[in-house]
């Protein structure tokens, strides 16, 4: 008897506007060709160690309210959560950092699984709310 192989495989797909299929399906090239920069090239060399999490963000991880703590974050992307750990008591640093996770500036970025994005957000709303400030106004903080 012939067996038949049911295992899926995954499709490779692009996402694209509706102004893109439509043309693709009407068989115009409406769109203009933009060169996409390969960012890849200018990324650091992932190493093993981006893989764990750091000392430094168990502690700031520990910190948190527990409504805050971005557990699908450090899930997935440990790296990621390690800068924002190391970057979260540099206001300004942290703030650009969470701007950057969350916009894509350099176009063609994947992006964050939705659930990651929200957590990145509820994060920079905590950041701009509790963290940043009350280290933009030091000295209301003397006077309590």
């Amino acid at each position: 008897m012939k067996t038949i192989n049911t295992e899926l495989h995954a499709l490779p797909f692009e996402k694209v506007s509706i102004i893109e299929a439509k043309s693709v399906l009407d068989g115009v090239d409406a769109m203009p060709k933009t060169e996409v920069k390969r960012w890849e090239f200018f990324r650091r060399q992932e190493d093993r160690r981006d893989q764990d999490l750091r000392e430094q963000t168990y502690q700031w991880f520990a910190k948190l309210p527990a409504s805050e703590k971005p557990w699908e974050l450090a899930r997935y992307f440990p790296r990621i959560t390690n800068e924002l750990a190391e970057r979260w008591e540099k206001p300004a640093a942290c703030m650009r950092f969470l701007e950057q996770l969350l916009l894509d500036n350099r176009g063609g970025r994947q992006g964050f699984p939705v659930n990651v994005a929200r957590e990145i957000m509820a994060l920079q709303r905590y950041f701009n709310q509790a963290v940043f400030a009350a280290t933009s106004r030091p000295h209301e903080l003397a006077h309590h």
